[in-house]
C-alpha cells in the first residue's frame, strides 16, 4: 500500500479538476473517488483545498497559463495537461508557502506519469514563467 504524500494529493487534484471539466462539480463519481483515496489527515486537507482553491479561481489560472502558453490556446491542450497546468498554476498563485520550484517538480513528474514525456517541455516552460511572474511581482512588492 502507498503512502500518502503530497504528491499523491495532487494527483488526486488532478484527477478531480480533469472530472469537474469532463463531467461538472460534484457528480456522483468525484466523491467516490475522493472518498476511495488512500489520503488521510493533512493531505486529504491538502487536496481539498487544492482542487476548490483551483476551482473558485480558475478564470485568473486559465487567464495566466494562457499568457504563458507560447503560440498554443489553452483549449488545444490535452485535458489531463490543462488539468494539471490549473492546479500546479492555483497552487503557485494561492499556496505561497509552498517553493515554486517543488511545484514544478512535482508537476513534471506527474506530466511523466499520466500526459507524457514530451508534454513535460511545455509544462515546465509555462510554469517556469509563471513562477518568474510571481517572483517578480512580490520582489516589487517588498520595495513599494
Amino acid at each position: 500500500m502507498p503512502i500518502p504524500t503530497r504528491h499523491s494529493a495532487r494527483i488526486l487534484a488532478l484527477q478531480i479538476v480533469y472530472s469537474r471539466e469532463k463531467l461538472g462539480v460534484n457528480h456522483t463519481g468525484e466523491s467516490a473517488v475522493f472518498d476511495e483515496s488512500l489520503l488521510k489527515g493533512k493531505y486529504k486537507e491538502f487536496s481539498s483545498l487544492l482542487i476548490e482553491t483551483t476551482w473558485n479561481n480558475l478564470t485568473n489560472v486559465d487567464q495566466t497559463i494562457q499568457k504563458y502558453l507560447k503560440n498554443w490556446k489553452q483549449t488545444r491542450l490535452t485535458d489531463t495537461l490543462n488539468a494539471l497546468l490549473r492546479i500546479s498554476v492555483a497552487e503557485m498563485l494561492y499556496f505561497p508557502d509552498t517553493e515554486s520550484k517543488i511545484i514544478i517538480n512535482e508537476a513534471i513528474e506527474i506530466c511523466r506519469e499520466f500526459v507524457d514525456e514530451k508534454a513535460t517541455k511545455m509544462c515546465n516552460g509555462v510554469l517556469h514563467s509563471v513562477s518568474k511572474e510571481i517572483r517578480l511581482v512580490s520582489s516589487d512588492e517588498k520595495e513599494g
